[in-house]
């Protein structure tokens, strides 16, 4: 339920750009849609983010309803995909309004952003929280071509 409103979010500010969708698919590292985009970076940055904040509303509209379990997953699927690593929204959103610039300081925050995950995820497996971040922040750096520049 978390992924499809969040995927809605995408959706609903495609559309309202003038966008189109021709796919939904989805991939190990996630969903991926294909679409023609509006050609504003501030656009396609909105569309980006349109995702994180359908999650986010859903949390505030789950969490007072006693639905926990849903807006818990629901805030970690807009917090991680806030994560500033292209494919991740945060990442792709910042691409879009640098608009071809910074690309060295993007590809710079992508790498120190995945080695903190990495870090963090083996921190709390060792400490016996479970490897779950390790795995995430594995998937992000082998969907990131930047994340090892």
């Amino acid at each position: 339920m978390a992924a499809a409103v969040h995927e809605c979010g995408h959706l609903f500010v495609i559309r309202l750009s003038g966008g189109s969708v021709h796919a939904l698919c989805l991939t190990a590292c996630g969903a991926v849609l294909r679409c023609s985009l509006p050609p504003s970076p501030f656009s396609r940055a909105a569309i980006c983010l349109a995702g994180p904040a359908a999650s986010f509303a859903l949390t505030a509209l789950a969490n007072p309803l006693g639905a926990y379990r849903l807006a818990g997953a629901s805030a970690l699927l807009g917090l991680f995909n806030l994560l500033p690593v292209p494919p991740l929204d945060g990442g792709m959103a910042l691409r879009h309004l640098a608009d071809g610039r910074f690309t060295r300081l993007l590809n710079g925050i992508a790498g120190v952003s995945v080695l903190v995950l990495l870090a963090g995820g083996v921190l709390l497996w060792k400490s016996g929280f479970g490897g779950w971040l390790f795995l995430a922040g594995l998937m992000v750096a082998a969907c990131n071509p930047h994340a090892h520049a």
